[in-house]
């Protein structure tokens, strides 16, 4: 084993430096040294991919549930037109109408996906519409509006 030692004089004060190595270990070749293919590689990159041209099935939009309304007409004799999965309520009031089989018939109640019923109330001597999200709600908002009295009609609509 070789050692070469180094003495040098810096602004008064001395330092020493000792190498020690081996005479019989052979020299690196710069062969065996490590070069830039040893390296680990960094991961790979891939860019993303564009929209393709090609067109796609649009998205799903929000569609409101169908609207069905209905009616009901009501003449002085009590004589009743019913009328119910129509796509306006014109055209309910209008179907209602035209089912009352005597003349004068008045549209009493129009409804949308829910029941209409029409009330009497003898005290009184009228009829009276009412309407609800089902007979018995409809039958009662009736009654409730004609004072008192009893249902005389009623009809649902598809929801």
């Amino acid at each position: 084993m070789a050692v070469t030692a180094f003495l040098f004089l810096i602004g008064g004060g001395t330092v020493l430096l000792l190498w020690a190595g081996s005479d019989d270990s052979p020299a690196t070749s710069a062969a065996a040294r490590p070069t830039i293919s040893d390296l680990p590689t960094p991961p790979s990159y891939s860019p993303p991919t564009l929209p393709s041209p090609t067109p796609t099935a649009p998205e799903t939009t929000y569609s409101p549930p169908p609207r069905n309304y209905g009616a009901i007409a009501v003449g002085r004799n009590g004589a009743v037109g019913k009328a119910w999965d129509y796509d306006s309520p014109a055209a309910a009031r209008r179907r209602a109408l035209n089912e009352c089989p005597t003349s004068g018939c008045k549209v009493l109640t129009t409804f949308v996906n829910g029941c209409g019923a029409v009330a009497y109330n003898p005290r009184t001597n009228k009829y009276w519409g009412g309407h609800g999200d089902t007979r018995s709600e409809a039958q009662r908002n009736a009654i409730s509006n004609a004072g008192g009295g009893r249902w005389t009609v009623w009809v649902c609509t598809t929801r």
